[in-house]
């Protein structure tokens, strides 16, 4: 089954905003894919702060470098994932496939120091493989 969500660059934020709930839970052994069109993008603010779900300057945007969050560091206006309300992240951007390695329920989150002047938003499509039965 394939689902689709819109991952707002403000109201999503890793600062002032709430991670998007999927609500799709992964369990070990799965296999995750989720990809975001280069096409759509979103905002860290004015002038070159436009990029894809891979980040600032990864083609688009300025180069401002990763942000850090705890032990945590990502390209500004990156595609983020988490399985653990933010306890870990993981890099998303345009393209990942991986093997799940804990339970959880999938959440993303856009990647910025100030959400207050972020707009724009992109199309994330998730599709889950169920791993091997125990």
């Amino acid at each position: 089954m394939i689902h689709e969500f819109n991952v707002q660059a403000k109201a999503n934020s890793i600062t002032g905003g709430v991670p998007l709930n999927t609500n799709i839970k992964v369990n070990p052994g799965d296999l995750l894919v989720i990809t975001a069109s280069p096409d759509d993008t979103w905002s860290a603010g004015a002038e070159d702060r436009t990029s894809n779900a891979n980040g600032l300057g990864n083609p688009l945007g300025g180069k401002y470098g990763l942000l850090a969050s705890g032990a945590y560091r990502f390209l500004f206006g990156s595609l983020v994932g988490t399985f653990d309300d933010g306890k870990t992240y993981f890099g998303v951007g345009t393209y990942l496939a991986m093997t799940v390695l804990t339970e959880g329920v999938l959440k993303f989150v856009y990647w910025d120091g100030f959400s207050g002047d972020n707009t724009g938003e992109v199309k994330a499509t998730v599709q889950v493989y169920a791993g091997p039965k125990q």
